[in-house]
């Protein structure tokens, strides 16, 4: 074991050893009899909110399954009007001074100010040693838990709730990781939820909301999580009779074999579809030449972040030998979508099988252990090249997430850099995940250094204006005074819980506005206040002018004579 193991491991061993004496001191008091009906009053609550239900059936509820995150609810956040406080507060306004070691105090007093809160994996230290990122607060914290690397990859999103021991942090009785692609919907739907509570006078800010509205929270992420659909393996009936061949110790591989009546026709028809390329000839089984097309499934021009989808579900490769097409794929998926429209191509082209030949062609057809390893290896070639194509344009590639902008130039205007870091985060879960799985994968590095810190011969949007044109939206450029709005739409809208894509939009509208109007900015707060009411307005947002107004501590009539001039000159 190397010295780095041996610390890591005792760091583990302290913590463990800490937290559970931590832990220890608050069931003991929690026992005390005059607290009973506290947790018996709590558990009514918690199972409500965990569940949604108000109408509960006592004796079908898994009291096993939830008992952890139940005791560490009612002990730290549950707050019963019999004591007017949590447990954990009440333990530590109940001991005198010397009762317990200095760090021991510090670790309970941020216990009963902790909260249910969203993290991603900022880096992976050891299978028990991870730095977490709060994602809707920021702060980086050094977490010690059994397994909390194991099966993780970076960026990966996770419920839970951090608890201070001596310095580091342990992880409480909840901790859900979820697919990235989750996250971006539960942000949304938690600030949506978040500002219609201050719209209905709740006067808190983010660590109070997210204090007593941990159950929900739980609750929300358990639902997206049970209806996130990761089966897409299905490709219909096989008609062609798609066999597995499989090595020992080899990734599956699946073919299929069409037959075709005229060859010439054949190679011209498969010539001409739009999914498929030209690999080249070499020779085959038999002594026969062959000629091997690659099959790669079209992406969608809607995807939201531009994540390239190519993986083993999405390529193919076509082997001609003469007589008969074999399509070789990774994935049952690949095989039918490839074998589909490569039968609707040939048309009337496909030969008729022969009554009682399917058995007798499997046993004859088998493909060599070389032929299964020169079509492995083309299709992961295939998935490669795709990567390399696709992510080789993705910074000047305009995105749906982006309002058409490409990558470079929303970092280049100074407005879109942290939604376009959101974005590159997907992008390297995404190809993570590929990697850990054995699929091909591109190593996300390069694409960060290119996009972000300008690692390219490309010009930048910026880079091509000239100073008449420092305002257009072409340009993407603000002057001071329209940067001082920009930048405190930032700071106030994301104290309000909106997400990266939500602040990048409106900061947008006003970069759009400005190329149109160009205003004359005397105040910042005054068009600040506007521009968020008019994205709200357009995002159907439930805020008032006078809510926005009072935030940012402008008139309410002002407000909304701009807010109408700026949706008035866009047309929205």
């Amino acid at each position: 074991m190397s010295i780095q193991g041996v610390i890591v491991d005792f760091e583990q061993r302290k913590t463990e050893i800490r937290f559970g004496r931590l832990v220890e001191l608050l069931l003991t008091f929690s026992k005390d009899s005059k607290y009973g009906d506290v947790v018996t009053n709590g558990f009514r609550r918690f199972v409500e909110e965990a569940s949604g239900e108000t109408a509960l059936d006592e004796d079908a509820i898994d009291f096993g399954a939830i008992e952890d995150e139940f005791l560490e609810w009612v002990m730290l956040d549950y707050e019963d009007d019999s004591i007017g406080t949590s447990i954990a507060r009440a333990f530590l306004d109940s001991i005198d001074e010397g009762d317990l070691p200095d760090w021991e105090k510090r670790a309970l007093s941020q216990w009963t100010r902790s909260t249910l809160a969203l993290y991603e994996i900022e880096s992976i230290v050891s299978e028990n040693h991870v730095v977490l990122r709060d994602v809707v607060l920021g702060g980086e914290y050094d977490v010690i838990a059994e397994g909390a690397g194991v099966g993780m990859v970076r960026w990966t999103p996770m419920l839970t709730r951090l608890l201070s021991v001596d310095g580091g942090y342990a992880m409480g009785a909840t901790a859900m990781p979820m697919p990235r692609p989750l996250l971006r919907y539960v942000l949304k739907v938690l600030g949506h939820v978040f500002r219609s509570a201050r719209a209905q006078g709740y006067i808190g800010g983010w660590q109070g909301f997210l204090k007593m509205s941990g159950a929900s929270l739980r609750r929300l992420v358990r639902v997206v999580m049970g209806v996130w659909d990761v089966d897409g393996d299905s490709d219909g009936p096989d008609e062609d009779g798609p066999t597995e061949v499989r090595e020992a110790g080899a990734e599956k591989l699946y073919r299929s074999r069409v037959v075709v009546s005229d060859p010439d026709e054949a190679r011209a028809a498969v010539s001409s579809m739009n999914e498929v390329r030209l690999l080249g000839e070499q020779a085959g089984q038999g002594g026969r030449t062959e000629t091997h097309y690659a099959w790669l499934r079209p992406a969608s021009s809607a995807e939201f972040s531009g994540a390239a989808p190519y993986s083993v579900d999405d390529a193919a490769l076509m082997v001609f030998d003469g007589e008969a097409f074999i399509v070789y794929a990774q994935s049952r998926s690949a095989l039918g979508s490839c074998r589909n429209l490569l039968r609707k191509s040939l048309g009337g082209n496909v030969a008729a099988r022969e009554a009682g030949a399917r058995g007798t062609e499997r046993r004859q057809k088998r493909p060599s252990r070389e032929a299964m390893e020169m079509a492995r290896e083309a299709i992961d070639g295939i998935i490669r090249e795709a990567l390399e194509a696709h992510y080789g344009i993705w910074a000047d590639t305009p995105l749906p997430a982006l309002l058409g902008e490409s990558p470079r130039g929303a970092v280049a205007s100074g407005l879109g850099r942290k939604v376009v870091e959101d974005l590159l985060k997907d992008i390297e879960y995404l190809e993570s995940l590929k990697r850990r799985a054995g699929m091909p994968s591109l190593d996300v590095e390069r694409l960060w250094r290119q996009v972000l810190d300008g690692g390219s011969s490309r010009d930048t949007a910026g880079s091509q204006c000239g100073a008449e044109d420092a305002n257009s939206a072409a340009c993407g450029l603000l002057g001071p005074k329209e940067n001082s709005v920009a930048k405190l739409l930032d700071e106030m809208m994301r104290q309000d819980g909106y997400t990266e894509d939500q602040i990048f939009a409106t900061a947008k509208m006003w970069s759009d506005y400005v190329a149109a109007a160009k205003p004359n900015v005397v105040h910042a707060s005054t068009w600040a206040a506007s521009v968020e009411y008019a994205s709200a307005v357009a995002r159907k947002e439930q805020v008032t002018q006078a809510s926005v107004a009072l935030k940012y501590q402008v008139s309410v009539s002002t407000l909304s004579q701009r807010y109408r001039q700026i949706l008035d000159t866009l047309n929205i």
